[in-house]
This record gives structure tokens, sequence and C-alpha cells, in this order.
């Protein structure tokens, strides 16, 4: 299943016969890894679409990749954890440590953004800063999703909808995924669930003020771990109809040097991504596969 084949229309089928499924990987930029593994994915596996890290530190050759394959959807990453910002750390005190990197995790922002200490006009220019420097590098942008899920934070999704709209870019990720009964017998599996319950908190409260986005998203409680055999089991547990994102981390090599700490399978994730059996059950379930630039359409 090529990256041609997955964005063609689909043959004998409308939209309304079966799912639409974006299969998108996060983290475009991170590394020149992660980076080759994207597009590794895309040309010859499922993936569909992905989205780009501004102030990473392979951004430019992300944009190098993205430019030489048209058919790559490409959206926003928009960072606020981590990273270092492209905005003076001096503009931003709120949003940065001692060291003028973005707070560590978003347990970090969000403790501080509940205590009154995150400061909105500060996400508004450093997010801004982000949307623009890759609409000069000349990708045509397609969705907005964000690092470890932050734009769903209330007051960081207004800002991230105004930006949207100032620049032209309506669709957002909405990452509430269901509780599916896989989910409740993988080892450690509980305390996944718990911050996922977390997360569809704020997806439901937000759900009203949200624009064109899926039906349905899936990838949260597999973050980083997406091997083939539980590739397999999130798609045999997709809806049969509607939109859906599929959301992954595929990487050529194990970039473990540089984010030891996040413990992500990515070389797993990039094979579950190009293994035939995952591609021949979504062909078998009639799912077409779409990217964001076609959610709308």
């Amino acid at each position: 299943m090529t990256a041609t084949a997955h964005l063609s229309p689909a043959q004998g089928k409308t939209a309304k016969d079966g799912l639409r499924l974006i299969v998108h990987a996060d983290d475009f930029g991170l590394s020149e890894r992660v980076n080759d593994g994207v597009v590794d994915a895309h040309l010859n596996g499922i993936l569909t679409s992905t989205s780009i890290m501004a102030c990473a530190p392979a951004f430019d050759h992300a944009v190098t990749l993205a430019k030489a394959t048209p058919s790559l959807d490409i959206g926003v990453h928009l960072t606020l954890i981590e990273e270092r910002p492209l905005t003076d750390p001096a503009k931003v005190p709120s949003l940065v440590d001692e060291t003028g990197h973005f707070h560590k995790h978003i347990t970090v922002f969000a403790k501080r953004y509940f205590r009154g200490l995150i400061n909105p006009e500060e996400v508004r220019l450093e997010l801004d800063a982000q949307i623009a420097r890759i609409r000069e590098a000349g990708l045509e942008i397609s969705h907005l999703d964000s690092h470890q899920h932050v734009h769903m934070l209330p007051g960081i999704l207004k800002v991230a909808q105004d930006l949207g709209a100032k620049h032209g870019i309506a669709p957002m990720r909405l990452p509430r995924e269901r509780v599916s009964p896989y989910m409740l017998s993988s080892p450690g599996g509980l305390s996944r669930i718990a911050q996922q319950l977390v997360l569809n908190h704020f997806c439901r409260r937000a759900r009203q003020r949200f624009g064109p986005t899926t039906d349905r998203f899936a990838g949260f409680y597999y973050g980083g771990k997406l091997d083939t055999d539980a590739l397999l089991r999130v798609v045999s547990s997709l809806p049969e109809t509607g939109s859906c994102e599929l959301m992954c981390h595929p990487g050529e090599d194990d970039p473990a040097s540089e984010k030891l700490h996040w413990g992500y399978a990515w070389t797993n994730e990039l094979s579950a991504l190009k293994n035939a059996s995952v591609a021949a059950e979504i062909e078998r379930r009639g799912i077409r596969l779409i990217s964001y630039r076609n959610l709308t359409a």
C-alpha cells in the first residue's frame, strides 16, 4: 500500500460507506531519525499525515523531506513542552524554566496553568511564531495539534483556535479515545486509562467549540508503544463508519540518546505501520485512508 494509493479517491466507495482513517505521526522535526521514519512509514506503509515541530532540532531536515514528499500531509505540532521556544525566553518567562527551555512535561505545565502561572499572551506570541515559521518555510498546513495534547487546556485551546483563524487553518485534533476492552487486560493499563480519562474530560468540555475534526481518535493508550500486535488490536476496534485519527510515533532508529526518558519504541512503530498484515486488515475492513487535507473535502 503506497502513499499514492492511500491518498487517492476510494475505488467503489464514498465517505459514507465506511470508515475514513487518518494515520498520523507526531513529532516530525524531533530528530533526523524520526523524520526519516515518518517519511518511510508514509511511502512504504499506511501513514498519511504528520505534524511538524517548529522549534525542534531537526526542523530544517523535516522541511526538506516534506518538500520532497508532497503527498505527505503536514500539520503544526504546537509545542509548549520540553523544547526551546522560538521566542526569546526573556519575552515568555512563564513558559520556560531556569535553562530557557519549556517545562519538562504536561503535568508540570498543567499545574502551573491551573495556578494561573502561565501567561496566555506569552502562549499566543510563541505559538504564532511557530505557525509563522512553518508557513515561511513554504509548507502547506492542513491542521493543528500539539505536543502532549497541551492545546486541550481551555485557555490554550482558545489561543490555538484564534491562531488557526488568523492563519486560515480550521481543522484541529480532538484527542478523545474511548476505553476499549483490550485496554483493561493490558499490564499497567489502568494508569494509562486514568490519564486518558483526564484528557477525555477536557475533550468533552471543548467539543462544542471545535470546528472541523475527526469523529473519533485512537492511539493515546499505546502512545509510543504501538507495535504490530497493538496496531492490529486498535484497527480491529475502530468504528465501521465516520472518520478517525490514529496517532503514532515512528522512527528509523531509536533516538534514545536524545529523548531517553520517553521510552518510545520508535522502530517498532515504524515496522507496524509497514507490516503487510496491518495493511491487509485495513483493506479487509474497507477502511479508506485519508489525511487532514481530505477531511473536509
